[in-house]
C-alpha cells in the first residue's frame, strides 16, 4: 500500500531538548493541515482520506486525523462507500482505522451506518464496533449493540440487543 499526502500547510517536527520533560513520543513528526492522503494498491487509488488536520507519529505507525472524510473507491474508480468522523487514528503499516465521533458510514446504494465508534480492519475487509449502531438500508431500520460488516454493508452482523423496523415490500404498491 503506497501513501502520497498533500496538504495546505504543514509544520515540521519540534526539536525537543534530552533534558527536557516533554515525552518524545508526544510530539508529531509532522502536522498537516487540509491535508488529503490517497492510498493507493498496485498504482489505483483506492481510498482517499481528507482531514482538518493530521499529525503524524512515525515510530508509532499511527496518524491522529481530526474531522475525518474518508472516501473508498472500486476498482472503475467510482466512490463505493464515505466515511465521516469527528476523530481517528491510521495505522499504516498494519492498515487499521479507527474512527470516533458521530460516525457515518454511507454506501453507493445509499445504505447507512451510524455509530460513535468504529474499527476498519483492511487486512480483513471487516467494520467492527462494540457501540451503539443504528443502520438503514432500504427504507429498513435496524439497531442494536456491537456490529461486523463488510465495507458495503451486506453482510451484517448485530451482536447484542437487536430491534428494528422492517418495511413490508409485499403490500406495497408502486
Amino acid at each position: 500500500m503506497a501513501v502520497v499526502i498533500s496538504g495546505c500547510s504543514r509544520e515540521e517536527k519540534v526539536s525537543v531538548d534530552s533534558d527536557s520533560t516533554i515525552n518524545r513520543t508526544l510530539v508529531p513528526d509532522s502536522e498537516l493541515r487540509g491535508a488529503t492522503i490517497h492510498l493507493y494498491e498496485r498504482d489505483v487509488v483506492t481510498t482517499e482520506i481528507i482531514a482538518e488536520r493530521l499529525l503524524k507519529f512515525e515510530a508509532q505507525d499511527s496518524t491522529m486525523a481530526y474531522q475525518l472524510e474518508i472516501d473508498f473507491f472500486d476498482s472503475t474508480g467510482q466512490i463505493k462507500t464515505e466515511l465521516v468522523g469527528d476523530s481517528g487514528i491510521i495505522r499504516e503499516r498494519s492498515k487499521l482505522l479507527y474512527v470516533y465521533g458521530n460516525v457515518v458510514v454511507t454506501t453507493s446504494d445509499s445504505s447507512k451506518l451510524e455509530t460513535d465508534y468504529l474499527f476498519w480492519n483492511f487486512n480483513t475487509d471487516k467494520i467492527e464496533t462494540d457501540a451503539f449502531v443504528r443502520i438503514t438500508k432500504n427504507g429498513d431500520v435496524i439497531t442494536g449493540w456491537g456490529m461486523e460488516t463488510d465495507p458495503g454493508l451486506t453482510r451484517i452482523k448485530i451482536l447484542n440487543r437487536v430491534s428494528g423496523t422492517i418495511k413490508d415490500n409485499q403490500n406495497s404498491s408502486e
